[in-house]
């Protein structure tokens, strides 16, 4: 008998997660049109397959400290900009008004008007547990420190608790900027994870050029400090600013990617503790980037501003596993649409910005696949209006209880649909010598069936070089000495549509 009920009280739990649709909405934009009113934004819909691009006017623009949350069908409740909350009818949530206060919010918000800038990251909603309508927002305030030198501190997390069920639906803050934490922290990176009970949260948040973690519990009763625990070096000063934090869907793994490399430690759900610690270094690292996880967690990609690297956590050697699987095209927008941010969607496929101005999202297709099949496709969703840095922040709401032996349920849906996966970027041609200081020598896997033209472009996306090969041949030389010293990105395109692009390293002479 105990058992049968066991088994009805998982079922139960299995369908009730399944119907978390609390990511399913996504914001973005920023005030391009200062001139008229409300700001322009785009808003992508994964109630639909292939997902679903429209645009609004919101109250608040979506600059670093944005995110948002829908309800469990998937109906937008209420968003931030790190300034103010913001209700589904686009202005100011009674109450709402003046999160994060001191003097960079009277700066930004009040002076400037361009959104808050406490870090990619920085603010979290969770439902409460056991509840309809309660929502926990979390979010970081920033302050400005002018001597001995000028820096930007995250001087602590606060939280603000949203009821969904006052004002016929439009939602009343009823507690606000209510101090969780007062030590400094990193830029950002604040995630969470379910607990093993399935209901409770974790929330997760790295300590400011520290070896230490600060965890947080959200249950039934509130949010509130639990420890601190210690795992690996301290980051350092560039590495504790910037960057991306995420959990595996399955719980298991915990992620941080900074100007540090990648750090990957493994989580106890049930006692809040990391383990395994795994310090992976990345080639040429940049600060501007994101990890995000693979549907199955086998997977963990990074996005290292011109590079995307995948990682395979099923490998007896993780490190030795990492593969190259896409390299910066050169496409230029507004700015360069290098890569930023990555996010794990509703509908399995992991979307990527840029930290520019631009119009356009890069998406990894099919991300359970291992190598170049995983399929990146750089610029690959256009966006109706130009979005400034920001992806909102979601955790797996979708995850449950951790059962021995039962496979965590599904963290999103596969769309069927997937495009045609074209030859991979950098497949069909290579380069020597890199780095050089002069003459290249750009070789065709095989001889060209038509004309190809090869392109240099710079990191900022600007054709630097460019000459055309003919039908039948199988190479053709490049002269560098005249182009400065720094990383460039050569690109092949032929007749048939396929393209290839490879880094090129051009040293001092």
């Amino acid at each position: 008998m105990k058992k049968y009920l066991y088994a009805i009280g998982f079922l139960l739990c299995v369908v009730a997660g399944a119907a978390q649709k609390h990511d399913y909405i996504w914001l973005q934009g920023y005030d391009s049109d200062a001139g008229e009113p409300g700001i322009e934004a785009s808003i992508l819909d994964f109630n639909f397959s292939p997902v679903k691009v429209d645009s609004i006017r919101t109250g608040g623009g979506f600059f670093v400290s944005s995110t948002s949350i829908a309800d469990q069908e998937g109906v937008l409740q209420f968003y931030t900009d790190g300034c103010d909350i913001y209700n589904t009818a686009h202005y100011v949530m009674e109450n709402g008004d003046s999160i994060n206060p001191g003097a960079v919010h009277q700066l930004q918000c009040e002076e400037i008007g361009y959104g808050y800038t406490a870090g990619r990251q920085s603010s979290l909603i969770l439902p409460m547990p056991g509840s309809d309508s309660l929502y926990y927002l979390f979010h970081k305030r920033i302050i400005y420190q002018e001597e001995p030198v000028f820096d930007v501190i995250t001087d602590r997390i606060l939280y603000s608790v949203v009821d969904m069920s006052a004002n016929q639906g439009l939602g009343r803050v009823v507690e606000k900027n209510v101090v969780l934490f007062e030590e400094p922290t990193v830029g950002g990176q604040l995630t969470a994870v379910k607990h093993a009970n399935g209901e409770d949260w974790w929330i997760v948040n790295a300590l400011d050029q520290s070896p230490e973690y600060a965890f947080f519990l959200l249950d039934n009763t509130g949010a509130a400090f639990s420890h601190i625990d210690s795992m690996g070096p301290p980051a350092s000063y560039s590495g504790s600013r910037g960057g991306q934090a995420n959990f595996s869907p399955d719980g298991r793994y915990y992620a941080r990617y900074s100007a540090d490399g990648l750090f990957l430690m493994e989580l106890d759900r049930q006692a809040g503790a990391l383990s395994a610690f795994q310090h992976i270094p990345i080639p040429d690292v940049n600060a501007l980037g994101g990890v995000a996880f693979s549907p199955n967690s086998e997977l963990c990609y990074v996005s290292a501003f011109d590079t995307i690297m995948q990682f395979d956590l099923m490998a007896p050697d993780i490190e030795a596993s990492g593969t190259v699987v896409a390299v910066y095209d050169g496409n230029q927008e507004l700015f360069a649409t290098t890569f930023g941010n990555a996010l794990l969607a509703p509908d399995c496929k992991i979307y990527i910005n840029t930290f520019a101005n631009v119009k356009t999202l890069h998406i990894i297709h099919q991300p359970n696949e291992r190598g170049t099949a995983c399929f990146v496709e750089q610029h690959a969703l256009d966006l109706p209006f130009w979005h400034d840095t920001a992806l909102p922040n979601f955790p797996n709401y979708r995850l449950g209880p951790l059962i021995p032996g039962e496979a965590p349920p599904p963290p999103c849906e596969t769309v069927v649909s997937t495009p045609t996966v074209p030859p991979q970027a950098g497949s069909g041609f290579s380069l020597y010598p890199n780095p050089t200081s002069g003459l290249i020598t750009v070789e065709f896997s095989t001889p060209l069936s038509g004309r190809a033209n090869v392109t240099l472009y710079s990191l900022q996306g600007q054709p630097v070089l460019q000459q055309t090969a003919g039908e039948g041949a199988q190479h053709v030389l490049l002269e560098t000495a005249a182009l400065p010293s720094g990383t460039y990105f050569c690109r092949v395109t032929g007749v048939d549509g396929w393209t290839g692009v490879k880094k090129l390293v051009i040293t001092g002479r």
